[in-house]
């Protein structure tokens, strides 16, 4: 890939014979050395696998309102660090970032693995309507402030996995809380007596999700 070519020769330094370490999500982890580098693309060779592809025993997916730009970056890169398995860009009636730029946070998914040495890479999903997901009784757990039958985080057991859902900046509205409420397979969450940015209710979910089961 071009933007790949480009952050190894110019970025990092490298050239051919260069060794580097390189995953592609599905095969593990191998190290290999650089045949040809230009600007464009290059060749490499693989020399060994260094670690086996890791297997998920649990799915963690988020649903979440696109938000501002830098508050989206930084939303995707810590949801990848904490090990979401499925990103689901949700449309509400409040959502700020109605353009969801797609291919831009599928690089930025790429580059968090990289960071954070994550060989399997979450699935990004389609932007989608909240009517649309709620409509198919998928099993959520909805983070809903200031509702009387929202239970504590705690009070659900995350070992099978879990999907949440993240509210828009200023939260649902009338509508969609009603839509929610009418719905099956859904649990209400609370996540503590403040009230959160959609990025740090994104990180409080995951975490909670992924280390209270170890």
């Amino acid at each position: 890939m071009p933007d790949h070519a480009h952050y190894l020769k110019n970025v990092l330094r490298k050239g051919e014979g260069d060794i580097l370490r390189v995953f592609n999500g599905s095969d593990g982890e191998y190290l290999a050395r650089i045949e040809e580098l230009n600007k464009k693309n290059g060749i490499i060779a693989l020399t060994e696998q260094t670690r086996e592809q890791p297997s998920v025993n649990t799915a963690l997916n988020i649903y979440f309102s696109p938000i501002k730009k830098q508050r989206m970056d930084f939303l995707i890169e810590k949801a990848v660090e904490l090990g979401v398995s499925g990103l689901y860009p949700i449309i509400m009636n409040r959502t700020e970032n109605r353009k969801f730029n797609m291919d831009r946070t599928s690089a930025q998914i790429i580059e968090a693995s990289e960071q954070c040495e994550r060989l399997n890479l979450p699935k990004l999903h389609e932007p989608q309507k909240l009517c649309n997901v709620i409509g198919q009784g998928k099993a959520l757990h909805i983070c809903m402030e200031r509702d009387l039958d929202s239970k504590p985080i705690s009070s659900y057991s995350y070992k099978d996995g879990v999907s949440f859902m993240i509210g828009p900046e200023g939260g649902f509205d009338d509508d969609e809380i009603r839509q929610i409420l009418a719905s099956d397979n859904i649990n209400l969450v609370d996540l503590g007596s403040y009230i959160l940015r959609a990025e740090t209710a994104v990180i409080a979910c995951l975490s909670y999700a992924k280390y209270s089961e170890l």
